[in-house]
């Protein structure tokens, strides 16, 4: 890894922190630009960084890429500006808050030929990265539902409902293994806290292939629950990210026969190479720099979650109409 790729970041809260620390250790951080936050200048500070103001950064032709880790709706705009100043852009999840912008600011980064990521972390992650290569190995036979699971006692946002920021993770996985949109969404939400959308979630998508997906996503349980569950005709495979790292994705061979009677097999661990998913995905953006590769979670990949997301809030409204 080149360790002159400089990267410049603009937002520094509860997830910028964590990236900043990454690229810090990773020798490309230039920068943080956070002026609501007391503790980018502390870690400035700390770390004898210089204190560049957004205008400065986007000047800056030593900063190749910009990492926008800034409130969902300020997504756009500073990723267009960056991208009009020759930038190289990752923006953290969700890309945007809208189809039409998500569009928007692929069409300026084709134009202008520059790197567009999505921080889809779970596509980094090693326990993922596994199931999929059990997947394509045929462990599991052929693939006849998906379900994603992803409860938690979260911070309710103000700006992004439920959808944006649980969903996305996993309908990024589930596009990972089906490679395709669904073709019909059905979908019942729960609404108590957010003015902005729903609190949970529970969609039905049934795909042209014949798989079906069962995806729940809720902000307001009380206990936190992180499985992604793949059934195929051979077995299932189960990544429960709460486990401890050895335990996080097992393969269940039990299956249903065809009378319908269920043949139990005990369970086993697949134990995958432990890394911090993050900075596989902060050394995908900087390879994706430094080759012009198209990195995993592209343009392309952002717009298609962005899809299925839209899909799930016009299913929701039109419940409502």
């Amino acid at each position: 890894m080149n360790k002159k790729v400089k990267i410049a970041l603009i937002g520094c809260g509860n997830w910028g922190k964590n990236i900043a620390r990454n690229l810090l250790e990773m020798g490309s951080l230039a920068c943080v630009y956070d002026p609501e936050s007391s503790q980018a200048k502390e870690f400035m500070d700390k770390n004898k960084l210089p204190e560049l103001s957004l205008e400065e950064i986007l000047l800056d032709k030593d900063i190749k890429g910009v990492i926008i880790a800034s409130p969902a709706q300020t997504h756009k705009e500073i990723a267009i500006k960056a991208i009009n100043n020759n930038k190289d852009v990752l923006i953290e999840k969700p890309f945007c808050l809208s189809l039409k912008d998500a569009k928007a600011m692929s069409e300026h980064a084709i134009k202008k030929n520059s790197i567009l990521m999505v921080g889809h972390l779970l596509n980094y992650h090693n326990v993922f990265i596994e199931m999929k290569k059990q997947i394509n190995e045929g462990k599991i036979g052929s693939i006849k539902n998906i379900r994603a699971h992803r409860f938690a006692l979260g911070s309710i946002r103000q700006f992004e409902s439920v959808i944006y920021d649980l969903a996305a993770h996993d309908i990024s996985m589930i596009l990972a293994i089906t490679k395709e949109l669904p073709t019909e969404t059905l979908a019942h939400s729960i609404h108590h806290n957010s003015n902005v959308g729903p609190d949970a979630i529970s969609v039905k998508l049934l795909f042209q292939n014949g798989i079906t997906v069962l995806l729940n996503s809720d902000w307001m349980c009380p206990y936190k629950e992180h499985r992604f569950s793949i059934i195929g005709t051979k077995g299932s495979l189960i990544f429960d990210d709460t486990r401890e790292w050895d335990d996080k994705l097992y393969f269940n061979p039990s299956t249903i026969k065809s009378d319908n009677a269920i043949d139990f097999v005990p369970s086993t661990r697949i134990i995958v190479k432990k890394s911090e998913p993050l900075k596989n995905e902060l050394e995908e953006f900087i390879n994706a720099i430094q080759t012009r590769k198209s990195p995993i979670t592209n343009y392309k990949e952002a717009i298609g979650v962005q899809t299925v997301m839209e899909m799930i809030e016009n299913k929701l409204k039109n419940n409502q109409a």
